[in-house]
Protein backbone atom coordinates (compact mmCIF):
# COMPACT_ATOMS: atom_id res chain seq x y z
CA UNK A 1 0.00 0.00 0.00
CA UNK A 2 2.78 2.42 0.92
CA UNK A 3 4.85 1.34 -2.07
CA UNK A 4 1.97 1.87 -4.51
CA UNK A 5 1.30 5.31 -3.08
CA UNK A 6 4.98 6.29 -3.08
CA UNK A 7 5.52 5.13 -6.66
CA UNK A 8 2.36 6.94 -7.78
CA UNK A 9 3.40 10.21 -6.15
CA UNK A 10 6.97 9.88 -7.49
CA UNK A 11 5.96 9.13 -11.06
CA UNK A 12 3.25 11.79 -11.02
CA UNK A 13 5.66 14.41 -9.67
CA UNK A 14 8.66 13.57 -11.84
CA UNK A 15 7.13 12.51 -15.14
CA UNK A 16 3.43 13.41 -14.81
CA UNK A 17 2.62 9.69 -15.20
CA UNK A 18 0.21 8.48 -12.50
CA UNK A 19 -0.09 4.78 -11.68
CA UNK A 20 -3.46 3.62 -13.00
CA UNK A 21 -5.70 2.39 -10.18
CA UNK A 22 -3.40 3.37 -7.33
CA UNK A 23 -6.08 5.37 -5.54
CA UNK A 24 -8.53 2.46 -5.74
CA UNK A 25 -5.96 -0.03 -4.43
CA UNK A 26 -4.82 2.17 -1.55
CA UNK A 27 -8.42 2.96 -0.60
CA UNK A 28 -9.35 -0.73 -0.58
CA UNK A 29 -6.26 -1.74 1.40
CA UNK A 30 -6.89 1.05 3.90
CA UNK A 31 -10.39 -0.28 4.57
CA UNK A 32 -8.96 -3.71 5.38
CA UNK A 33 -5.95 -2.49 7.38
CA UNK A 34 -7.64 0.22 9.41
CA UNK A 35 -10.91 -1.44 10.38
CA UNK A 36 -9.90 -5.07 10.84
CA UNK A 37 -7.25 -4.10 13.40
CA UNK A 38 -9.70 -2.34 15.76
CA UNK A 39 -10.88 -5.56 17.49
CA UNK A 40 -7.29 -6.62 18.13
CA UNK A 41 -6.51 -3.21 19.59
CA UNK A 42 -9.36 -3.63 22.06
CA UNK A 43 -8.33 -7.18 22.97
CA UNK A 44 -4.73 -6.11 23.64
CA UNK A 45 -5.92 -3.01 25.50
CA UNK A 46 -3.50 -0.90 23.43
CA UNK A 47 -5.53 2.24 22.87
CA UNK A 48 -3.82 5.53 23.47
CA UNK A 49 -4.88 6.65 26.93
CA UNK A 50 -4.15 9.53 29.25
CA UNK A 51 -4.45 8.50 32.86
CA UNK A 52 -5.32 11.73 34.60
CA UNK A 53 -8.31 10.57 36.60
CA UNK A 54 -7.08 7.02 37.28
CA UNK A 55 -4.25 8.22 39.50
CA UNK A 56 -6.56 10.34 41.67
CA UNK A 57 -9.51 7.97 42.06
CA UNK A 58 -9.59 5.00 44.40
CA UNK A 59 -9.11 1.65 42.60
CA UNK A 60 -12.80 0.76 42.80
CA UNK A 61 -13.87 4.02 41.21
CA UNK A 62 -11.24 3.72 38.48
CA UNK A 63 -12.46 0.20 37.78
CA UNK A 64 -16.09 1.40 37.58
CA UNK A 65 -14.99 4.13 35.19
CA UNK A 66 -13.23 1.54 33.00
CA UNK A 67 -16.35 -0.65 32.96
CA UNK A 68 -18.45 2.38 32.03
CA UNK A 69 -16.03 3.18 29.20
CA UNK A 70 -16.24 -0.37 27.86
CA UNK A 71 -20.04 -0.33 28.04
CA UNK A 72 -20.08 3.01 26.21
CA UNK A 73 -17.71 1.56 23.59
CA UNK A 74 -20.11 -1.35 22.98
CA UNK A 75 -23.01 1.07 22.46
CA UNK A 76 -20.90 3.28 20.19
CA UNK A 77 -19.71 0.40 17.99
CA UNK A 78 -23.24 -1.06 17.79
CA UNK A 79 -24.51 2.32 16.57
CA UNK A 80 -21.66 2.55 14.03
CA UNK A 81 -22.45 -0.95 12.79
CA UNK A 82 -26.13 -0.16 12.48
CA UNK A 83 -25.48 2.93 10.39
CA UNK A 84 -22.94 1.10 8.20
CA UNK A 85 -25.40 -1.55 7.04
CA UNK A 86 -27.48 0.72 4.79
CA UNK A 87 -24.52 2.14 2.80
CA UNK A 88 -23.10 -1.38 2.39
CA UNK A 89 -26.43 -2.65 1.09
CA UNK A 90 -26.69 0.34 -1.25
CA UNK A 91 -23.23 -0.39 -2.66
CA UNK A 92 -24.38 -3.91 -3.43
CA UNK A 93 -27.88 -2.99 -4.66
CA UNK A 94 -26.72 -0.28 -7.08
CA UNK A 95 -23.57 -2.13 -8.22
CA UNK A 96 -21.33 0.83 -7.35
CA UNK A 97 -17.73 0.42 -8.41
CA UNK A 98 -14.48 2.30 -8.01
CA UNK A 99 -13.63 4.82 -10.70
CA UNK A 100 -10.52 3.35 -12.28
CA UNK A 101 -10.40 -0.39 -11.58
CA UNK A 102 -14.16 -0.96 -11.40
CA UNK A 103 -13.83 -2.90 -8.13
CA UNK A 104 -17.27 -3.34 -6.53
CA UNK A 105 -17.62 -0.75 -3.76
CA UNK A 106 -19.09 -3.37 -1.47
CA UNK A 107 -15.51 -4.66 -1.06
CA UNK A 108 -14.68 -1.39 0.68
CA UNK A 109 -17.75 -1.53 2.92
CA UNK A 110 -17.42 -5.22 3.84
CA UNK A 111 -14.19 -4.97 5.88
CA UNK A 112 -15.47 -1.84 7.61
CA UNK A 113 -18.71 -3.54 8.62
CA UNK A 114 -16.91 -6.77 9.54
CA UNK A 115 -14.43 -4.83 11.65
CA UNK A 116 -17.25 -3.10 13.53
CA UNK A 117 -19.15 -6.36 14.14
CA UNK A 118 -16.01 -8.17 15.35
CA UNK A 119 -15.23 -5.15 17.54
CA UNK A 120 -18.60 -5.52 19.27
CA UNK A 121 -17.61 -9.03 20.37
CA UNK A 122 -14.09 -7.92 21.30
CA UNK A 123 -15.38 -5.15 23.56
CA UNK A 124 -17.85 -7.53 25.19
CA UNK A 125 -14.95 -9.92 25.86
CA UNK A 126 -12.98 -7.06 27.41
CA UNK A 127 -15.97 -6.10 29.56
CA UNK A 128 -16.34 -9.67 30.85
CA UNK A 129 -12.58 -9.90 31.46
CA UNK A 130 -12.69 -6.71 33.50
CA UNK A 131 -15.65 -7.98 35.52
CA UNK A 132 -13.84 -11.25 36.29
CA UNK A 133 -10.46 -9.66 36.99
CA UNK A 134 -9.06 -10.07 40.50
CA UNK A 135 -10.15 -7.29 42.79
CA UNK A 136 -13.49 -6.77 41.14
CA UNK A 137 -16.60 -6.66 43.25
CA UNK A 138 -18.27 -9.30 41.08
CA UNK A 139 -15.31 -11.69 41.31
CA UNK A 140 -14.68 -11.45 45.06
CA UNK A 141 -16.40 -14.00 47.31
CA UNK A 142 -19.17 -12.84 49.62
CA UNK A 143 -18.08 -12.19 53.19
CA UNK A 144 -20.07 -13.25 56.23
CA UNK A 145 -21.18 -10.35 58.41
CA UNK A 146 -20.00 -12.16 61.56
Amino acid sequence: MVAVNTIDVGLRGLFNIPVFGSFDLVELCMAFVAFLVIPETFLRNEHITIELIDTVLPPGAARALKLFGLAAAVVFVVVLSYFMVEPAVDFWRFNETTIELQIPAVWKAAPVLAGFVITIFAVIVMFVRELRAPGSVAASPAKDPV
